[in-house]
């Protein structure tokens, strides 16, 4: 039926199959293994033991990085969201503090505490 397709229009085009131009008979694809289409590329590269490395995640060392990070994070947390919080209210109160360079100042406190706030503690979730 195909063929009698092909026949009826001239402009129809056969797709010979995969197997077919890479003369795979039987679906032997053993020869395959390492066949470079269209980079080279095999799959030999991804063969690596799964077992082979203990886990990390149960040592003291990275029991103590945890620590450390976290530590760290809280402590980026407070003084990030304290002492922009206290600059932020400072030029909210007093009036003679809002000249072109604090305002400007300002803007990046608040987006500073907007980060302290919002991002760390997800950080925090994330890498401890």
């Amino acid at each position: 039926m195909a063929m009698e397709q092909a026949e009826h229009n001239p402009n129809a085009t056969i797709n010979p199959s995969f197997a077919a131009i890479y003369n795979l008979h039987d679906g032997d694809i053993t020869s395959l293994r390492n066949f470079s289409f269209p980079f080279n590329f095999s799959y030999s590269d991804y063969d690596l033991p799964l077992d082979s490395e203990d886990d990390m995640t149960k040592t003291r060392t990275f029991f103590a990085a945890k620590i450390v990070i976290g530590v760290a994070l809280v402590g980026i947390m407070l003084v990030c969201g304290i002492g922009n919080f206290i600059f932020i209210a400072a030029l909210a109160r007093y009036k003679k503090l809002r000249n072109l360079t604090n305002l400007l100042i300002a803007n990046l406190a608040i987006s500073d505490f907007i980060v302290a706030i919002v991002c760390c503690p997800f950080e925090m979730d994330y890498y401890v």
